[in-house]
């Protein structure tokens, strides 16, 4: 789920092109605005929308809250709550960021992000990579360290309903080298293509599935339907899976009034995961789908307000309950 979905209104582009223009209009004047502020103004401004969504968005609120307490059943109430307003926060610096994602750039990417690509340095180029990441920290722009990193590589979307802002987020996207492969029909394809092209792709398998595509598999200890496709792909292909999260760092250096650096992120790149193939497709693929989860978790786990919250992961449920 893209973040644009969610605090963006969407708007249906066929039946009203006027509608979604003047939908386009008040977002480019958006990104002009937060694209002239300073850093640290733009994502104050981030953190008082993320509150403010918080309070107008009942809905979401309560997906957050319930979905916190089927992670953390032991956390007090006042825990989920605190939680939760962090959580609003850095998803308010988060849409602030994607607007600035062109004012990250090869000479200064360093100043903002901490990066290590040893995990990768030596089999980048040499093969296909699947990238295991998450709807966690700013994927966006763990996405535009690897390009201006020199790793350069292909991102999954689903487009937006507004092709006007579709095409500010496509520019956003490939500004450092990277492609997008939209989930469509020929996505499979596309991604099997640049596979065998030795090229890096990035999956969040991180949703809730649908019964007709999910497969049950325990996320936080409870029955999660997930997305097969990147599973059943290393099954297949014995390609070298390489778990990647983005950070933000300092949020408790002083909070608000404190001075507190929200612009600092750590990218954690960990080695390829150790994959222990039966020969049997499906039972790899259980067991791969088992691996993701449990590595999103312990990353959600370390930072629990950096996870997105909002979607409602535990919306499918098997068929006995």
């Amino acid at each position: 789920m893209n973040i644009f979905i969610i605090l963006i209104k969407k708007s249906n582009v066929k039946k009203n092109k006027a509608s979604a223009y003047s939908e386009f209009i008040l977002v480019y004047c958006f990104y002009i605005f937060l694209n002239i502020l300073p850093q640290k103004l733009s994502l104050k401004i981030g953190r008082l929308l993320g509150v403010l969504f918080r309070k107008i968005d009942k809905k979401h609120r309560k997906h957050t809250l319930n979905n916190l307490k089927i992670a953390f059943p032991d956390k007090s109430e006042k825990e989920l709550n605190d939680i939760s307003v962090k959580f609003y926060k850095n998803l308010g610096m988060v849409f602030v960021e994607i607007f600035r994602l062109d004012k990250y750039n090869g000479g200064d990417i360093d100043d903002f992000v901490e990066s290590d690509f040893d995990p990768v340095k030596n089999i980048y180029g040499k093969q296909g990579i699947l990238l295991l990441t998450a709807h966690f920290g700013n994927w966006e722009l763990l996405a535009k360290t690897f390009g201006l990193k020199g790793y350069k590589g292909n991102v999954l979307a689903r487009p937006l309903d507004n092709s006007y802002i579709e095409k500010i987020l496509y520019k956003l996207r490939t500004g450092s080298g990277n492609k997008v492969i939209y989930n469509r029909e020929n996505a499979v394809k596309n991604i099997i293509s640049a596979l065998k092209a030795n090229e890096i792709v990035g999956f969040l398998p991180d949703e809730n599935a649908s019964k007709r595509i999910g497969v049950f598999v325990d996320f936080f200890g409870i029955k999660a339907c997930t997305m097969p496709g990147m599973a059943n792909i290393a099954a297949k292909t014995k390609l070298p899976v390489v778990p990647a999260f983005i950070v933000r760092l300092n949020e408790k250096d002083g909070g608000e009034t404190g001075g507190g650096n929200y612009s600092k992120h750590r990218l954690i790149i960990e080695p390829p995961l150790d994959i222990k193939y039966t020969g049997d497709r499906k039972t790899d693929t259980m067991n791969i789908l088992k691996l993701f989860n449990e590595k999103i978790e312990d990353i959600i786990k370390q930072y629990p307000e950096q996870w997105f919250w909002i979607h409602n992961r535990w919306k499918t449920r098997p068929d006995d309950e």
